[in-house]
């Protein structure tokens, strides 16, 4: 044996039969009843979800609830009303069903013949 050597041997845990086999029954105890336990977020997630979309139902009928109980209006105004806006003006052809005539299209959509 080299006399440099370190003799490691008192600090082996399992020197002690009885001691070392209560330790690793005692980790193995804590760890399954950690996996056995839910995590907390978990818990509150599946303790929520039925409420969370309760209302998020809720809000969906609240939003849609206008629509769903009046009947679509018919398009009161002009294309010549809703002014040179070209979204709005095109929004207004297409709820009429109609294409534009040339002479309403072209100053709408900001093709002039005039030089910028």
């Amino acid at each position: 044996m080299d006399p440099d050597r370190i003799d490691f041997s008192p600090l082996d845990p399992s020197r002690d039969r009885a001691a070392w086999e209560r330790m690793v029954r005692a980790v193995a105890a804590r760890g399954s009843a950690a996996r056995r336990r839910p995590s907390p977020v978990l818990a509150q997630v599946v303790a929520w979800w039925r409420p969370t979309i309760a209302l998020a139902a809720m809000a969906a009928l609240l939003a849609w609830a206008p629509a769903l109980l009046h009947a679509p209006r018919p398009a009161e105004r002009s294309v010549s009303e809703t002014g040179a806006d070209p979204v709005v003006s095109t929004t207004w052809w297409a709820l009429e069903g109609k294409a534009p005539a040339a002479a309403e299209f072209v100053p709408t959509m900001g093709a002039e013949d005039a030089p910028r």
